[in-house]
């Protein structure tokens, strides 16, 4: 699978230039859509939180389609490691205030799980500095986002898809508080990994949003180390 990135006034239009062993499913996963050309394309909003170099998002969106056709994250506990050092280090030298959420708080926490990708959970002020830090490797742009459970949302692949998210919705929390809503931002805990400080979610936050999603023996690994 090959992307295509392109400018459409203030959007940014991701277009399928090839699709050779993806299903339609598969890309409909990705949030791609038919037109009526029978081209698949996706749409970022024109709501950027800053300008995007469209050839590097390009660059960066077919890498991360490249090694994940080639399965190289696949168990790859190195390249998990080696991507969290670089956004504890990016971070902390950049001064960015930021916490993890989802699976990869878990691994940090010397869970076993092996986090499908790394959700950062980070806050509107810390924009620029973000820009500053990550534009390089940043594969899907950086906006801002309404009728959803954060207020914005980018994605960076650097060896492994870090997903970064700001601020989430108040209303997230409504039918039971989750690792990566408001109540969880408001009672981070520090934990020690590799000699860094990292802001994460009680634990016990976890087992509703993996219950929810079936993740049965993840619950129960959870609940084995609370």
């Amino acid at each position: 699978m090959k992307i295509q990135v392109s400018r459409e006034g203030n959007a940014f239009v991701y277009k399928v230039s090839d699709c050779s062993g993806v299903s339609e499913s598969e890309l409909k996963s990705m949030y791609f859509e038919r037109d009526e050309n029978g081209i698949y394309r996706r749409i970022y909003p024109a709501s950027l939180m800053f300008d995007h170099d469209g050839q590097l998002l390009e660059t960066n969106y077919n890498n991360y389609l490249l090694d994940k056709e080639k399965n190289i994250h696949k168990n790859d506990r190195n390249i998990i490691d080696n991507t969290i050092e670089w956004i504890c280090s990016v971070h902390e030298n950049n001064g960015i205030k930021w916490w993890l959420a989802g699976s990869a708080a878990l691994y940090v926490r010397g869970i076993d799980v092996l986090p499908h990708d790394i959700d950062v959970m980070t806050y509107k002020t810390e924009i620029m500095k973000l820009k500053g830090s990550v534009e390089n490797y940043i594969s899907e742009p950086f906006h801002h986002v309404t009728n959803w459970v954060v207020k914005g949302f980018g994605v960076v692949y650097r060896q492994y898809r870090i997903d970064y998210a700001f601020e989430p919705e108040e209303w997230v929390d409504g039918n039971g508080y989750l690792d990566f809503g408001p109540y969880a931002q408001s009672h981070l805990e520090k934990i020690k990994w590799n000699d860094h400080t990292i802001f994460v979610p009680p634990l016990e936050l976890h087992i509703k949003s993996n219950f929810d999603r079936g993740r049965i023996e993840i619950v129960n690994k959870i609940k084995a180390a609370i």
